[in-house]
């Protein structure tokens, strides 16, 4: 061989030696980097009202996550059943080592309840993220995974929702998240992946909330005691934090298992009367000059209650126009 051609040998086995230590040495460090990722902690809220057997049908989704750090909080809204009863027997029997039970003594509402789950996981000093999960929800292994990818992707997301799908109907989707018209104060399914960056908000059946927006901008409003409360901490958040959904985190949800306000039968009266009460209290707090095409809205309703011979919820309607609530609901707060 010529020195030409040794010297050519040397160049490709050195240049093939250079690929395969680079290469190497890029999957270890995206390796070690992806695995430094996976450690940030993710505290995981569940909240119960009475439906103890779809909270457990969560629970045993949840014990399939793939995402390796996480600690479930379970928390009972004082239900008069025997949720409790029936919770502590799942987490002996099961031995559940990663769930932590709280149970409350009064019933706090949606975000009164959450309130109490997410003050105990910043208390802990280790989270890096909370995923507050509908007890009706049941979730794919790689739910978690995807949600927390997508934050990391852009630190300035503060909240981050699921592709969330009719667990009575897995063909049919719910939404990506959310758009509100302000001048109704109503709100319509985002129902295209490419319209993920324009929604108004996550859909609250599963929300992904980083610690940093807990910190700058709070806990959520408990205000409402039902609806308008990620709306409500979206609001506040606008122009701080962005918002965003991770269309591969799937979470299949019953919807309305303890509120009463699935699509698929009547919205009970305790539902109807906090999304018409707290359409006026949002509009109120953030788009007051919307209130007269909100509140010609409501009289809408009140000629829909009329016409369904649902005579009482016309009158509470009414009464909420003026000023007026309902004492026994007005009570929950």
């Amino acid at each position: 061989l010529s020195l030409y051609d040794l010297s050519g040998k040397c160049a490709a086995f050195l240049v093939e030696r250079f690929r395969f230590t680079s290469i190497g040495c890029l999957t270890i460090c995206g390796a070690e980097r992806s695995a430094e990722s996976m450690e940030e902690k993710v505290y995981i809220i569940v909240l119960n009202y009475i439906n103890y057997e779809d909270t457990i049908k969560c629970l045993d989704s949840l014990q399939m996550l793939l995402y390796p750090s996480y600690q479930i909080i379970l928390v009972d809204n004082a239900s008069p059943n025997e949720s409790v009863y029936a919770l502590r027997t799942y987490m002996t029997s099961e031995e559940k080592s990663n769930i932590v039970f709280l149970p409350l003594q009064k019933n706090l509402g949606y975000a009164g309840g959450n309130n109490q789950g997410l003050t105990y996981a910043l208390q802990c000093g280790d989270m890096r993220y909370c995923w507050i999960l509908n007890n009706d929800t049941v979730v794919t292994p790689d739910a978690l995974t995807h949600m927390v990818h997508e934050m990391q992707r852009d630190r300035t997301i503060g909240l981050c929702g699921s592709k969330l799908i009719y667990d009575w109907d897995r063909t049919q989707l719910q939404g990506y998240g959310g758009f509100y018209n302000k001048w109704l104060a109503t709100t319509r399914p985002c129902l295209k992946r490419e319209e993920i960056p324009q929604i108004d908000y996550v859909i609250g059946a599963s929300v992904l909330v980083s610690t940093e927006f807990l910190q700058q901008i709070g806990l959520m409003s408990e205000d409402y005691f039902l609806f308008f409360e990620e709306l409500d901490w979206r609001r506040r958040a606008q122009g701080i934090f962005r918002i965003s959904c991770a269309p591969d985190s799937v979470v299949y949800h019953k919807e309305g298992g303890s509120a009463g306000s699935s699509m698929y039968k009547e919205k009970s009266e305790l539902s109807d009367y906090f999304s018409l009460r707290n359409r006026i209290l949002f509009t109120r707090k953030f788009f007051f000059c919307c209130l007269p095409t909100v509140y010609f809205s409501l009289l809408l309703a009140v000629l829909n209650r009329l016409r369904r011979k649902q005579y009482h919820r016309a009158v509470f309607i009414l009464k909420l126009l003026v000023g007026i609530g309902v004492r026994k609901y007005e009570d929950l707060l």
